[in-house]
């Protein structure tokens, strides 16, 4: 008998550790300030939301655990946010800068060549007290040189990574967009959501 509860205890301790995971698939809002619209996307994270206002003129589209971003004034560029679970804090010492490291110069092209490690930063952005690293590299991929880039967040649960992939030539003005984008990452209550919710429907409206 026990061993027919056990199977059933485990999806139940599944479900419930994804229902309180960060889900990147988006819930897209629209707010006029100025005489501008503004993009918002919302994203559940348990009982909690996470508000995002991406680049202006990027389209996006996102699934579970990865949010795609793309200029659409940009060839050959493009931004992923990705979201991981951990199973314990995770500190961001010497070691584990030097695994994140290693796991983003894997994640380049196939086939990339001249590649140059071109700067490293510590705690570059700032999510809710999460420590941060980020890096840059340039590298050669189909006759042209691109820069990628990015951020680690490691929050209590969940790391989170913010990756932009450029050509040379385009990178410093995407860059500023994205990293800008990045700040406006907040997590809100329920509560709060829907009262900030109905504040730019009314604003809109006027």
């Amino acid at each position: 008998m026990k061993q027919k509860l056990v199977p059933g205890l485990l999806l139940v301790l599944l479900a419930a550790m994804s229902a309180n995971a960060l889900d990147l698939t988006p819930v897209v809002s629209e707010y006029v300030a100025e005489g501008i619209t503004f993009r918002q996307l919302t994203f559940k994270d348990g009982k909690r939301q996470v508000v995002y206002e991406p680049p202006r003129q990027w389209t996006c589209r996102g699934s579970v655990s990865s949010l795609q971003l793309t200029p659409t004034k940009t060839d050959r560029a493009d931004a992923v946010i990705q979201a991981v679970e951990l199973k314990a804090p995770q500190k961001l010492d010497n070691k584990a800068i030097d695994a994140l490291r290693e796991q983003f110069l894997k994640s380049l092209p196939p086939g990339s060549q001249g590649v140059i490690l071109l700067s490293e930063e510590q705690n570059p952005v700032s999510l809710e007290n999460g420590a941060s690293y980020a890096v840059t590299v340039a590298y050669q991929a189909l006759g042209e040189t691109f820069l990628r880039s990015v951020v680690f967040v490691n929050l209590p649960e969940t790391q989170l990574s913010f990756r932009l992939t450029a050509r040379k030539a385009d990178f410093e003005t995407i860059q500023k967009q994205f990293r800008s984008s990045i700040l406006s990452w907040h997590w809100v209550d329920q509560n709060s959501a829907a009262t900030l919710a109905l504040d730019q429907l009314q604003t809109s409206t006027q």
